[in-house]
């Protein structure tokens, strides 16, 4: 929108132009012409220069972009169902696993479970992993993560992962960010 107005405003300025010197005494040569349209469109390059410097300054400050991925390896002792995110106690996301999804997993696949831009400043993200212990006296089992962070203007990526605990009733649930 704002290129054609401004190329809209060229042509017209151009048209004047032309139409101004011809209405005088003397016809215009060719190469004041090609003079005239080099400089519209130097005029032309520096408005949408300016359009672009306009929109960048609309943009709201920079913002951290935090990535969480979900990954893990089979474990007999644990049966994966769903994953769950809160961050500073809001609800941000939950997945609920098939069994392909799983299996894509447990072949080394990760799932992105959230991408999210937030302030700048201090955030908690709580973690949920939700399934079936085998072993437990209760059927469902529910294991939390929490993890403090403070926000600024890079990407964050955090692995919630689920792998094997060795020599432990259950598997090991944790949170990696990687840099």
């Amino acid at each position: 929108m704002i290129r054609q107005t401004v190329f809209s405003l060229c042509l017209l300025a151009l048209t004047g132009s032309l139409c101004a010197q011809e209405g005088g005494q003397t016809p215009m040569p060719a190469v004041g012409t090609t003079q005239l349209l080099y400089e519209a469109g130097q005029l032309f390059g520096e408005m949408q220069e300016l359009a672009v410097e306009l929109e960048i300054a609309r943009q709201p400050p920079p913002q951290d972009q935090l990535l969480v991925l979900v990954s893990l390896l089979p474990d007999e002792r644990f049966e994966l169902e769903a994953v769950q995110v809160k961050i500073n106690g809001d609800f941000a996301a939950f997945h609920e696993y098939s069994a392909a999804e799983i299996e894509a997993l447990a072949q080394g696949g990760a799932h992105r479970l959230l991408l999210k831009r937030l302030p700048a400043g201090r955030h908690e993200l709580v973690a949920r992993w939700i399934g079936k212990a085998h072993k437990a006296k209760q059927e469902e089992m529910v294991r939390e993560v929490r993890w403090a962070f403070r926000s600024g203007e890079t990407r964050r990526v955090v692995e919630l992962e689920l792998s094997q605990g060795e020599e432990q009733t259950f598997p090991h649930f944790f949170l990696r960010e990687w840099n």
